[in-house]
């Protein structure tokens, strides 16, 4: 029988929940001490700024953001652009899935916000045979490597730009936490599950991946920071979205994550039909933790199948584009479920260097949320 959370929508579908004797799950407990450490306020965003503008060296401009056309990415830029006033380099990685609608979103956004964009594509042909090696693999966080291509990517041209900041949309407020099991970014875990599907693949010179020497020449020599201004805004839904249409002229594409056509197909078909994952329960539980929704009206949401929204068009552009018959993609849906603890990993190195990690995060070098994630 499945357990619910008390207070949000998770319930024992969710790998690593537990529960308190109030029935209160340990993703809640997580959530409301990052309140505590991220707290709304103009002034925690204009401390960041302050620490920005300190440690500028371009003379241009004052740090990176990620861009994907998508509702965080771009609010994200309207944040850092038009209230902390600081002129950022918007970057795009084009992996070779952005739909027409993202697209539009991205550069309609940069024009009335005044801001330079960059785009860095990636080697499709590579990339290509790192997504079908991940379906192949059975895993079930197959956009990690898009993932890791926008961390190298962004990190690349902000130390070409000589860049010391760069700033993300990711929020907790908005997106919770998902459990480790569903989403491992590991750049070491990405090159196993690759190389045992195909060692012809050329990912050292092809692909941007990230190597713990990456963390160590970017944090420890480049001295390259990560922050997310989202964590210190109240973000509701409906007056974020109108503020990027009237401000950015921006369009919804239908769902969380759904402005890439490969996401949209991992998030409405492939995690539920294969692994019983529906990544809603994670952004509806921060929602209600925020009090941004009600718990009742979540469930509510829930009761309609993320699939409603996929059609057999969607499923059938992918596999096309991946060059996966129908037949081996049914053989992917059977085989047995693995997550990364099946690969090779930083994982267990990094247990290991708790203590020197919590020595990390509390000097600023690694990011609380990215400590707390491997700590499940």
């Amino acid at each position: 029988m499945t357990e619910k959370c008390s207070l949000c929508v998770l319930d024992t579908t969710v790998p690593e929940i537990k529960f308190d004797q109030n029935g209160v799950c340990n993703f809640c407990k997580l959530h409301f001490e990052f309140q505590k450490f991220y707290t709304i306020s103009k002034k925690n965003l204009f401390k960041l700024k302050k620490q920005i503008l300190k440690s500028k060296k371009n003379n241009k401009y004052d740090c990176i953001c990620g861009v994907s056309g998508g509702r965080d990415s771009t609010y994200n830029l309207y944040i850092v652009k038009k209230i902390m006033k600081l002129n950022p380099l918007a970057v795009h990685y084009d992996n070779g899935w952005g739909t027409k609608i993202s697209t539009e979103n991205m550069i309609n956004s940069c024009n009335r916000l005044g801001v330079d964009l960059i785009t860095v594509v990636e080697d499709w042909k590579t990339f290509k045979n790192i997504q079908k090696s991940f379906l192949f693999s059975s895993v079930p966080d197959i956009d990690i490597p898009t993932d890791v291509g926008i961390l190298k990517s962004t990190y690349k041209i902000a130390d070409k730009y000589d860049i010391k900041y760069i700033l993300n949309g990711h929020s907790f407020r908005n997106e919770g936490f998902d459990p480790l099991n569903w989403t491992y970014m590991d750049g070491k875990y990405l090159e196993d599950i690759v190389l045992k599907w195909n060692k012809k693949i050329n990912i050292k010179s092809k692909f941007h991946n990230f190597y713990l020497k990456d963390f160590f020449y970017y944090k420890l020599i480049k001295n390259i920071k990560i922050d997310l201004p989202l964590n210190y805004v109240n973000y509701t839904h409906g007056e974020v979205e109108k503020t990027l249409i009237n401000e950015c002229g921006w369009k919804y594409y239908g769902g969380h994550h759904f402005e890439s056509a490969f996401t949209k197909f991992s998030v409405g078909y492939y995690l539920p039909k294969k692994f019983n994952i529906d990544r809603r329960k994670v952004d509806l539980s921060a929602r209600i933790r925020e009090k941004k929704l009600t718990r009742i009206k979540a469930l509510k949401i829930l009761k309609t199948p993320i699939n409603k929204k996929i059609n057999q068009n969607l499923i059938n552009y992918v596999l096309t584009k991946l060059e996966i018959s129908d037949s081996a993609f049914k053989k992917i849906l059977t085989n047995k479920n693995k997550n990364f603890k099946d690969f090779k990993s930083y994982y267990f190195l990094i247990k290991r260097l708790d203590l020197f990690i919590k020595l990390g995060v509390k000097i600023g070098l690694i990011p609380k949320i990215l400590y707390y994630k491997f700590k499940a």
